[in-house]
């Protein structure tokens, strides 16, 4: 008997088991290993936590059909919530700023959310006011009838969504053998469910968080522009630092210039922020022995920061 091709759960089937693979030069450390979580349908990490919200909302009888979901988002938040919301039949409305990509924002309408652009507050990245304008427009909506709000900065759900697929795939893809693993800290959730995965199974790994070089909140206490799209660049609640070892920053010129070297030497098409995963994860390698495997993540594509020109 052939083997079926599809499946009944149509798009939302391709979410996860991501390739992870070797960098060519990792340097004389340890080798790097890349998550290529950008081969999701959205393009982005982010489709784990938006299957694993909405359905978690399902579960509980919060979020039922003829319900808009809204959220704040300029990450890759948006297209994966899009995507969830569109393969679900729910509407969806977004808040985000025009201090993000135009690719982003594109991407979000054209799997049918409804867009409401903030104007930015800065020329020099995403600041702080315009996440509190987003937050504060998300507030009102979320007050009115038959409006769920994902609350990505206070969802446990993506914790254990992460957890469960993201951190488990990596422990099976390196039979547990890893010395260290670093990503960014946009909602937290990313980081905080891969490090319980890893902790409770491999309590010697390393976990480092990484933040904006100029905007280093969880190690200096400080808030700023940044350009590493999708990083909150403050706190946020869903970070226990007791489960993380250090913190790590990235500035935006060395995040780029990583950014449009990975295309070139290995192939991978990704964005800033994961140009900024690869800076850390080199400089732990470097720390390491050459037998020891650093894991990180590319967390969206390049093919969002087209308009932005870093790939020349």
């Amino acid at each position: 008997m052939n083997t079926p091709l599809t499946t009944d759960l149509g798009i939302l089937s391709a979410v996860g088991n991501t390739p992870l693979v070797r960098l060519r030069d990792s340097g004389s450390g340890a080798g790097v290993l890349v998550k290529l979580e950008y081969l999701n349908p959205s393009g982005s990490v982010k489709d784990r936590m938006a299957l694993a919200i909405i359905e978690d909302a399902e579960q509980r009888g919060e979020l039922k059909p003829g319900m808009t979901v809204v959220e704040y988002t300029g990450g890759s938040t948006g297209p994966a919530l899009a995507l969830a919301c569109r393969a679900k039949g729910y509407e969806l409305k977004l808040v985000t700023s025009s201090c993000f990509t135009p690719e982003r924002l594109a991407m979000m309408s054209a799997f049918g959310a409804d867009l409401e652009v903030l104007p930015r507050k800065s020329p020099d990245g995403m600041t702080q006011e315009d996440v509190a304008g987003m937050t504060d427009r998300v507030a009102e909506l979320a007050a009115l009838p038959d409006y769920f709000s994902t609350d990505q900065f206070h969802n446990q759900a993506m914790v254990e969504g992460y957890r469960r697929t993201l951190g488990q795939e990596i422990l099976e893809q390196t039979d547990g053998r890893l010395a260290a693993f670093c990503t960014g800290v946009g909602t937290g959730g990313t980081l905080m469910g891969v490090a319980l995965a890893i902790k409770e199974k491999v309590p010697s790994c390393q976990v480092v968080a990484m933040e904006p070089a100029s905007s280093p909140a969880l190690s200096q206490g400080v808030v700023g522009p940044h350009q590493l799209q999708g990083l909150s660049g403050g706190k946020s609640p869903l970070v226990d630092l007791s489960v993380i070892d250090s913190v790590e920053t990235a500035g935006d010129e060395e995040a780029i210039a990583t950014a449009a070297a990975l295309v070139k030497t290995d192939g991978i098409l990704a964005g800033i922020t994961t140009g900024a995963n690869v800076v850390v994860a080199r400089r732990l390698a470097e720390r390491l022995k050459p037998e020891d495997v650093v894991v990180t993540i590319a967390v969206d594509s390049g093919m969002k920061y087209m308009s932005t020109g870093i790939f020349g």
